[in-house]
């Protein structure tokens, strides 16, 4: 275990668990919590033993209430201040970007900043005691247009522009309906639940599990793909049927047993 600046990292395997640690602001989240966070997820990139990543908060009543207002840019303060200091933005990027697949582990509030991370991650788990929103039109705020094109992407235009326009608080149910939240489970559930799915992902093969987020990701984010992304995507493919590892598994499948990857 290694605590960071409000944060948390624990490494068991190739499961890497990040907890928000701010419990006592119910894990609001400053800005030096969030360059820790794009930090972390960076450096992960490079760690060849993590296969998946669970974000989740410290205590019991929240997984991100939001960004901490106390510690939001007034505003004399200068463009470049706030240049050098972490965002959401920066945060859900270094998540997005992320070569594996990210789980968020939800519950109690999941608020403002803390609902846009949680949307950068892949899958998102949810206790029923789940609250989720966008207050940003309550606080005199637009949120970036890359955390727009997130929501629009996972959730469709009228969903998206619902959140943002009315600042409401959604409970579980309304959370799983609209799509902010990919499965929804008891509280008392939610980290084995959160822990078995991980297992589950790590039982794949990393340049399968690597390439199709690669490339899931460019087409949400271009419909239209130009020629250097089909001849990437392309590559992906040849790459992963050429692979060891798409070897093992032809050979694990007659030895009727499981396969054994080693990402290459």
């Amino acid at each position: 275990m290694e605590e960071k600046k409000n944060l948390i990292v624990v490494k068991n395997g190739p499961v890497c668990t990040l907890i928000i640690n701010n419990p006592e602001k119910r894990n609001a989240l400053n800005p030096d919590c969030l360059f820790t966070i794009t930090q972390t997820f960076e450096e992960l990139s490079h760690d060849k033993n993590i296969r998946v990543v669970i974000l989740r908060g410290a205590g019991e009543e929240a997984f991100s209430a939001g960004a901490d207002i106390t510690a939001m840019p007034t505003r004399g303060d200068s463009v470049e201040v706030r240049k050098n200091q972490g965002d959401s933005t920066m945060a859900s990027e270094a998540i997005q970007k992320f070569p594996f697949p990210v789980i968020a582990m939800l519950y109690g509030y999941t608020l403002g900043a803390g609902c846009v991370l949680a949307m950068a991650c892949d899958i998102r788990i949810a206790s029923k005691n789940v609250k989720m929103g966008i207050p940003t039109s309550r606080m005199g705020l637009i949120s970036s247009h890359r955390g727009f094109r997130r929501f629009l992407n996972v959730l469709g235009f009228s969903t998206a522009l619902e959140i943002f326009l009315t600042g409401r608080t959604y409970d579980s149910q309304e959370c799983l309906t609209m799509g902010l939240v990919n499965h929804l489970v008891d509280h008392d559930q939610l980290e084995s639940y959160a822990y078995k799915l991980a297992e589950e992902i790590t039982r794949c093969a990393p340049l399968s599990l690597s390439g199709s987020k690669y490339i899931l990701s460019r087409l949400a984010e271009n419909p239209v793909s130009s020629a250097e992304d089909i001849e990437n995507f392309r590559s992906l493919r040849i790459q992963a049927a050429a692979s060891d590892d798409h070897e093992e598994a032809k050979k694990a499948f007659k030895e009727k047993r499981r396969p054994k990857f080693k990402g290459a």
